[in-house]
């Protein structure tokens, strides 16, 4: 709580990077040299609200990751008592504050997104970091390794589940494209997740994606996305009996099934 209240308060941008967040960026204990030295952080849930207190673009967005008590002490605009009057301790505006730390953080941010994708897209607190590293920085190598982990083959005797199956997984990709389907310039994004993940899955959304009730929440939101959700709801309708079925199979778990079949009807349209 002491390092987001240095990177909320302190004006020196640049010093407070050499004093600090370059500290935080280098993790000699690293089991592994060639991953990311802030793995950790973003896994961690205590260590991630740096990144989920510096990336987001609004306070709306930010706030909702910090409990009341951190809240508290992260309050906006703080004043000491100078000659008995309450004087503000920073005079940058406190956006500005944090683009600039955001700037000085996304090399290693989108180093992170790259490398370790799967890992992220798994974590509650990870996936938050992914979703706002996405959302900040808009990076087209980042968007790929998403999209790679989500096609990742888990094997029987594996504990992991797959991605769309997985019960954060497919929360964070659920996310991810919501995040498409409300930007305004999706239209113009051939290189969109939503575009990509798409691409990735054309032909097979119903075998690789749609076949769990989580999955089908996924497809759900896929089908939200301007950019895709013709050819999508194409595709699905060719499976329209099929989806039916799986409501009417899964009475305890249908939700996903049932969110899909009524958003692909023309009727709903």
């Amino acid at each position: 709580i002491a390092v987001l209240r240095l990177a909320d308060v302190v004006d020196d941008t640049v010093t407070l990077d050499k004093n600090v967040l370059v500290e935080l960026q280098e993790n000699p204990d690293a089991k592994n040299k060639s991953d990311s030295p802030i793995l950790d952080l973003a896994l961690s849930e205590t260590g991630s609200k740096l990144f989920l207190m510096l990336l987001p673009k609004n306070d709306e967005a930010r706030l909702k990751y910090f409990d009341p008590y951190e809240l508290e002490v992260l309050h906006s605009n703080p004043t000491i008592l100078e000659k008995g009057e309450e004087v503000p301790t920073s005079k940058k505006n406190p956006d500005t504050r944090r683009m600039e730390l955001s700037q000085h953080l996304r090399v290693s941010l989108v180093d992170l997104c790259q490398k370790h994708a799967g890992e992220l897209l798994r974590s509650t607190s990870g996936g938050k970091v992914l979703r706002e590293v996405n959302r900040a920085f808009s990076n087209a190598e980042v968007i790929k390794s998403i999209v790679k982990a989500c096609d990742e083959k888990v094997d029987d005797d594996d504990e992991k589940l797959p991605i769309f199956e997985d019960p954060v997984g497919h929360l964070v990709v659920k996310h991810l494209l919501t995040d498409d389907a409300e930007s305004g310039e999706e239209k113009e994004k051939s290189n969109s997740f939503s575009t990509l993940l798409y691409k990735k899955f054309k032909g097979k959304l119903m075998s690789s994606i749609g076949t769990s009730n989580r999955g089908a929440f996924v497809l759900t939101a896929l089908a939200k996305v301007d950019a895709v959700k013709d050819d999508v709801i194409a595709e699905l309708l060719k499976h329209n009996s099929d989806i039916k079925a799986l409501v009417d199979e899964h009475q305890s778990k249908k939700a996903g099934f049932l969110a899909l079949w009524n958003e692909i009807q023309p009727s709903t349209k």
